[in-house]
């Protein structure tokens, strides 16, 4: 994957994170809480300051009951759940 779709993954990542947790009513702490990562870590990673790992990414589908694939914007069906 080149750097330029790398930063459109993550664009939509995070643009999907942030509706879910919207949605949700959640914070940014209780998500990385809730996946055992540290808030300030969870935050660097959103701000592209640290890469999402795919460990990540399957932690957060399991939070939210997304796939991976909508995550990472291969998908736009989220299940319901956001």
């Amino acid at each position: 994957m080149n750097d330029k779709h790398q930063r459109i993954v993550h664009n939509v990542t995070v643009h999907r994170l942030n509706e879910l947790e919207k949605n949700r009513g959640l914070s940014q702490r209780e998500v990385a809480a809730g996946i055992n990562m540290a808030e300030q870590t969870y935050s660097n990673k959103k701000n592209r300051i640290r890469p999402f790992s795919i460990k990540d990414y399957i932690a957060l589908a399991d939070f939210f009951h997304v796939s991976v694939d909508y995550l990472m914007g291969r998908d736009d069906s989220d299940g319901g759940a956001a």
